[in-house]
């Protein structure tokens, strides 16, 4: 795997030494192409890599249909696409079943690792003394625990999509390409932040509504831990939430508003290696030209996730991940070359 130096000077790879050799064939790359073999710090020009044989490479040629290479920015932006939701869900399930060990493993790892960082951060509120702290006081930890955890979930979760997209596109990807997204671990970290704050500050008016409510009852169990009883709990917080129903459904229209126009950002910063910033507003201008078309999307995979959730949780550990490549295809089809 390499990564290149565009005539735009902008970076794009990892790239496969074939799809190289490709567009070398189409003269979209030539010997003075600066690239960097993964692995390395060393860049250097393309024909100071003997593999690439540029003194047997064939002359340029006019650009033949296929990969016509790395797209920049205004590029795609300039575009617009057409989306169809139903082609994005079957083409999902079909990537599934033909890559169900790679795709559900590397899910499965994302989602232990995601536990993990979870786990760690309780224990490091514990040590701190933070679940001492009043029940209500504890909202206010909130956006804490979304930067800590986002650590792992940020990188993670490219890592997925990295896996997801190399198999779409037919390129051989392996479990544990899970932790490529750790390579772009600042872009990656912040661009799952960034939204996850927002979204996390967009309900934060309701999380203190239905705190109130309940807060009384859970200082009272934090002091005496047998005192309730888990349908008392359970009682509790369908109080609370009933009682700031309002306020959720307020709250819940910029919440989704902002992840939906961002749905996009962590696939463009590993797969076009785009700064964090600039995937966010790549992402936020393209989906905003059909933008019920993507929240469509996106309740369909959320309704495929809740039937994954009642079969006692276990079948979400599959439908999540035809979520997830359907998102890939939409992806590819919205920001890839064939696009309409």
């Amino acid at each position: 795997m390499y990564k290149i130096i565009g005539a735009d000077q902008k970076q794009y790879g990892p790239i496969p030494a074939d799809q190289i050799r490709q567009w070398i064939s189409e003269g979209r790359v030539n010997g003075q192409t600066i690239a960097c073999a993964e692995g390395t710090e060393e860049w250097k020009p393309l024909s100071a890599f003997p593999e690439f044989g540029f003194t047997a490479a064939p002359p340029p040629t006019a650009a033949t249909p296929g990969d016509p290479g790395p797209m920049t920015r205004e590029e795609i932006i300039a575009r617009d696409y057409s989306l169809d939701l139903l082609s994005c869900f079957t083409r999902g399930w079909t990537l599934l079943k033909n890559n169900f060990s790679t795709m559900f493993v590397t899910f499965l790892l994302f989602v232990v690792l995601a536990v993990a960082a979870s786990a760690v951060v309780q224990l490091v509120f514990a040590v701190a003394g933070f679940n001492r702290l009043p029940f209500a006081t504890k909202q206010y930890l909130g956006p804490i625990y979304v930067i800590f955890n986002t650590i792992i979930i940020g990188p993670g979760l490219g890592g997925v999509f990295y896996v997801y997209i190399s198999l779409m596109r037919g390129k051989p990807a392996s479990v544990g390409e899970l932790f490529t997204g750790f390579k772009s671990f600042q872009d990656l970290f912040l661009g799952k932040l960034i939204p996850s704050l927002f979204g996390t500050l967009c309900m934060f008016p309701y999380t203190l509504a239905s705190a109130a409510k309940t807060a009384p009852f859970f200082d009272r169990l934090q002091e005496n831990p047998h005192d309730a009883n888990p349908q008392e709990i359970f009682s509790q917080l369908i109080s609370g939430f009933t009682s700031s129903l309002p306020i959720f459904f307020i709250c819940l229209i910029p919440t989704m508003y902002l992840s939906v126009n961002w749905q996009f950002t962590v696939p463009l910063i590993i797969d076009k290696q785009m700064g964090f910033w600039t995937a966010m507003r790549t992402s936020w201008k393209m989906v905003h030209k059909h933008w019920f078309h993507i929240f469509g999307l996106l309740v369909l995979a959320g309704l495929l996730n809740v039937a994954g959730a009642v079969m006692c949780c276990v079948g979400a550990l599959v439908t999540i991940p035809l979520g997830l490549a359907a998102i890939c295809y939409a992806y590819d089809d919205i920001f890839g070359r064939k696009a309409a």
